[in-house]
């Protein structure tokens, strides 16, 4: 997460030496895992704005609730949910002690469930991975965090709570709530179809996400710019 957020740190500042941009304009937008990088960029570069989409807290919490919600969506019976508990705590001990693929296979049984050796050394970089301390960072930035109703994905109860706890006192979080979209904050009647997802794409794809997910970035995009007045908003 840090080399992504050096990354983008550098892109902002090669953005800021062209003179066709507007370096005081240039924000932040993303999904998911970003929101363990969001922050870190914040804490490099000066930003105008953040929006964050499903964004994730703590990697251990968030992959233990999308295990346990998978599982529940499944219809899953209690024998399989208690060892897949168990395979994923082998795991996390793994884990801890910085265990080499190798171990991680031979801990498995040689079952790898999709795991390669670049995403166990992904994992294993990243594990520990937690934004809590990160957000402070993104005091007095303008922010529109965006949640979605049907995330399995990400807990957005407690991503949420964390991002009020740091940031509601300054008064620049924007919170948006979208009940019928799923983690990528499309409708979750048209991500459970692939033909209906893969039509929608092909001949209307604004509206493949929420109602009024795009229109609420276009809102607090105008809120925030030269002369905005990007005050927290919930919804």
């Amino acid at each position: 997460m840090d080399d992504r957020a050096d990354e983008t740190a550098a892109a902002i500042a090669w953005a800021r030496t062209r003179p066709d941009i507007d370096g005081d304009r240039i924000g932040l937008w993303g999904a998911s895992q970003a929101g363990w990088v969001l922050p870190k960029v914040a804490a490099r570069t000066s930003v105008r704005f953040v929006i964050a989409v499903s964004p994730a807290i703590n990697w251990l919490r968030q992959g233990r609730y999308n295990l346990l919600a998978e599982l529940r969506a499944d219809g899953a019976s209690a024998s399989r949910t208690k060892a897949e508990i168990a395979r994923s705590d082998t795991v996390r001990r793994l884990l801890q002690r910085h265990a080499t693929f190798e171990e991680y296979l031979r801990a498995t049984h040689g079952d790898a469930d999709g795991m390669t050796a670049r995403r166990w050394r992904f994992i294993t970089r990243n594990h520990t991975a937690d934004a809590t301390r990160d957000l402070r960072a993104l005091r007095g930035v303008p922010v529109l965090l965006t949640l979605a109703g049907h995330d399995v994905n990400v807990d957005t109860a407690e991503t949420e709570r964390d991002y009020r706890k740091v940031l509601d006192a300054g008064g620049a979080l924007t919170v948006k709530h979208y009940p019928d979209a799923a983690h990528s904050l499309v409708k979750r009647s048209v991500e459970r179809s692939d033909l209906r997802f893969t039509l929608t794409a092909v001949f209307a794809p604004r509206t493949l996400f929420a109602d009024g997910f795009l229109g609420d970035q276009r809102h607090f995009l105008e809120e925030a710019g030269p002369g905005g007045n990007a005050e927290g908003r919930h919804g």
